[in-house]
């Protein structure tokens, strides 16, 4: 890894553009930036080795959310047991997202499973089975209003954001997860890698892998997420407020929330606190003037806890050294079995 590689304006803008269109030709993305296309590709593979940056892939959550099972499980554990904890549970491909939090909480994990007897199994089985576990609290999603895969780093100028965006999003949501989605998925750990590779992981051909993905990108199945190492977006800080709403006033509350830059991922959860927000900011101060902002745009948000994340440990499966950057990819299996 080259601890020593700093990105310039134009990886940021790169970046940028594989947020919008993280599978876009390495011609597409030169052409939305103004530069070669093998430039492109050379400065895409230096973030790649420096863990500055890496397309993930992952079901799309809003629609999982509907027929199948996510989850925010808060973890106490004794602070002597805490790194054997985040080394197991970094290698469990449900486990999507962990984080080191303050605020009375030890660690705050993101689950993904196919159904609530497979979430129940990882927790039960798999998170009391570990030790020094003092108590688990697992709020179920509902609903999830906006998550990262739409966060952008806003290094890109409007007009090459517009390049950048490819036409005709997928809109559809009439698919169903079959075996042969589950197949591609496993072998995405690399959200950019070409479908003859993936033919030749899942011994397919090529015409049907590519086939195969298309389907589960057009059908919304699959999220492509260019992730990127906090420390360099200018947004450092990463904080989670959990509060109330009024039932009637969720989904408009809610729906505001995900139009501000500083939420990444905003869901409804059972439970008493019934909205769950993830956000990034620039500066510790900036939690409470995002708390005073809130109070004064949305009044039937009630803030009950709030909580800074002292370390990312695994973001949407990728695995994070101490400094935020990349160092290896769990990837996210809901199926998997123990």
């Amino acid at each position: 890894m080259q601890d020593s590689f700093t990105p310039d304006e134009t990886d940021l803008r790169l970046v940028h553009a594989l947020q919008a269109a993280p599978r876009a030709t390495w011609h597409e993305v030169g052409r939305a930036l103004g530069i070669d296309p093998v430039t492109a590709a050379r400065r895409w593979q230096g973030l790649v080795d420096a863990g500055l940056a890496r397309v993930t892939a992952y079901p799309e959550v809003r629609l999982w959310a509907k027929d199948h099972c996510n989850a925010f499980i808060e973890i106490d554990i004794e602070p002597t047991s805490r790194a054997h904890a985040v080394e197991v549970l970094s290698r469990i491909p449900q486990v999507v997202s962990i984080s080191i939090i303050s605020s009375g909480r030890d660690l705050f994990l993101t689950l993904l499973t196919p159904d609530l007897a497979t979430l129940s199994h990882v927790v039960l089985h798999r998170l009391h089975a570990l030790p020094g576990l003092r108590r688990t609290r697992t709020h179920t999603v509902t609903t999830v209003y906006g998550e990262g895969n739409h966060w952008r780093l806003g290094a890109l100028e409007p007009q090459r954001r517009a390049r950048a965006v490819p036409p005709g999003r997928p809109t559809g949501t009439g698919a169903v997860w079959k075996p042969h989605h589950r197949e591609v998925l496993r072998a995405l750990d690399d959200g950019r890698r070409p479908a003859a590779e993936i033919a030749a992981r899942t011994g397919k051909s090529g015409s049907t892998v590519r086939r195969w993905l298309n389907e589960m990108v057009d059908g919304r199945l699959v999220s492509l997420r260019c992730e990127v190492a906090q420390p360099i977006t200018g947004w450092p800080i990463a904080a989670t407020f959990w509060a109330r709403v009024p039932p009637d006033e969720l989904d408009r509350t809610a729906t505001a929330l995900t139009e501000l830059p500083e939420v990444r991922l905003c869901a409804a959860v059972t439970g008493a606190d019934n909205l769950v927000m993830t956000l990034w900011l620039r500066s510790l101060g900036d939690v409470q003037r995002l708390e005073a902002e809130l109070a004064r745009r949305l009044p039937a948000l009630t803030l009950t806890d709030r909580a800074v994340t002292l370390r990312a440990v695994k973001r949407m499966g990728c695995l994070l050294d101490d400094t935020g950057r990349i160092t290896d990819v769990v990837p996210v299996d809901p199926w998997a079995t123990p």
